[in-house]
């Protein structure tokens, strides 16, 4: 059997796709905190993944189960200013920026949706 340059370029990109898509490769940072949530049944860990002086450093945001320790969602986002607070308004989130960082990764709602659950089982590399 001949391989055209197509095919082995396809299989190529089909491998690139499982190794990003299938492992976890966000590392886990330094100077965490975590927060244990109102009602017991959370932890919220925030970590630094990327110091800027007077800008938007870079951080995880991670929420487990307070029970088994499992992670249940992690998100990655930028901000000038840290934070873990838990909220209720509007639905019950963990919001880990105030402020710039805006967007949807600042914030997990709880219970995280079925997509962040399947993020976070995906093994760490």
């Amino acid at each position: 059997m001949k391989y055209t340059f197509r095919h082995t370029a396809s299989i190529a990109v089909t491998v690139g796709m499982i190794y990003l898509f299938a492992f976890n490769h966000t590392p886990h940072g330094t100077e965490c905190q975590s927060s244990k949530s109102p009602d017991g049944l959370y932890m919220a860990e925030r970590c630094l993944l990327d110091r800027v002086p007077g800008g938007n450093s870079k951080y995880v945001g991670r929420l487990f189960n307070a029970q088994s320790g499992a992670l249940l969602a992690q998100h990655t986002f930028a901000t000038p200013v840290p934070i873990i607070l838990w909220s209720s308004y509007e639905g019950k989130t963990v919001l880990f920026s105030v402020g710039d960082g805006g967007g949807d990764s600042t914030y997990i709602p709880i219970p995280p949706s079925r997509w962040d659950r399947f993020l976070a089982a995906r093994p760490r590399l």
